[in-house]
């Protein structure tokens, strides 16, 4: 019999802005949105951005949203 040993699985706890501040990421507001996106234009993860997953997949979708509506870059020129 093989036995894996089981890695010992500690919870980080992480601080969401929006969970924080009580609010709901909005495809209007782009001065927060662009606080989750890096200086090359791409939209930078949970680890970097300390979000919760709800509010992750929420600020994903509000940023494509401000992209459609050119109120963010898609790109931006170096």
């Amino acid at each position: 019999m093989i036995f894996r040993s089981r890695k010992r699985l500690e919870k980080i706890i992480k601080d969401c802005y929006f969970c924080k501040k009580k609010i709901e990421p909005d495809y209007k507001e782009v001065a927060v949105l662009s606080r989750f996106v890096s200086e090359r234009g791409k939209i930078l993860g949970r680890s970097r951005t300390s979000l919760c997953q709800k509010h992750q997949r929420r600020v994903n979708k509000a940023i494509k949203q401000a992209r459609h509506l050119a109120l963010m870059p898609f790109m931006v020129k170096p």
